[in-house]
């Protein structure tokens, strides 16, 4: 498998959570409007991982809600440490002793999955994400346009450019959302498999070619 390239989405795959909705959930615990944005904010995340949404218009909406700042994102970025998926771990460690190239390629935000994706193994060579900008004053004021994750067919670009570097002759895409379908879809991944450790996606799990119900279901696929 030294030749095969797998690369994990991030929030409700290798995090339990979705990192940036459970970032905004906690700044605004004391806000008096606080129980409805985080609502908002996540049914936005629920219609883009569906692919009901454009996945950069879904992000430009779910940051104006947000409100976040410097401290906010490093409190949550903390936080999310504690929310590692339950024996992804293990399962990296076998990858990798096999000499399997391990990548994060996610449509949320380094900042925040970074302390945790570092538990993982991951470093910053191996993690692809999106990037927040900040004002002066340390408030989010949007985000890297550049970066290929920001956008639809983000996740795909990126494969496509690590098969490449890499020499990979194979790149599995692992995932519960429609843009880590679409990794597969639009061939730059050459198998998919939708994961529903954390939650299921209908129309995700109605059109991947294979499926995983727990991190024990994905290692018996990965590792087979």
């Amino acid at each position: 498998m030294s030749d095969t390239l797998i690369v994990f989405d991030v929030d409700s795959t290798l995090l339990s959570v979705e990192s940036l909705d459970f970032t905004v959930e906690r700044a605004l615990r004391s806000a008096p409007d606080g129980p409805e944005r985080a609502a908002a904010l996540s049914a936005l995340t629920d219609q883009g991982m569906a692919g009901e949404i454009d996945f950069r218009t879904s992000l430009e909406r779910r940051i104006a809600i947000a409100g976040l700042t410097r401290d906010s994102v490093e409190a949550g970025a903390q936080a999310l440490i504690e929310y590692l998926t339950e024996g992804m771990d293990e399962m990296l460690t076998r990858l990798r002793d096999r000499g399997v190239s391990v990548f994060a390629v996610s449509g949320g935000f380094e900042d925040l999955i970074r302390p945790a994706l570092s538990h993982l193994g991951f470093d910053a060579n191996t993690i692809h994400a999106n990037g927040f900008t900040f004002a002066p004053d340390g408030a989010v004021t949007g985000f890297d346009r550049n970066r290929p994750t920001s956008r639809t067919g983000g996740k795909a670009e990126v494969i496509a450019q690590l098969k490449a570097s890499l020499g990979a002759g194979r790149a599995v895409m692992v995932g519960d959302g429609m843009t880590d379908f679409e990794a597969f879809e639009t061939g730059a991944a050459d198998h998919f498999i939708g994961f529903g450790g954390v939650v299921t996606r209908a129309p995700v799990k109605a059109r991947a070619p294979a499926w995983a119900e727990s991190v024990d279901a994905l290692t018996a696929q990965l590792l087979a």
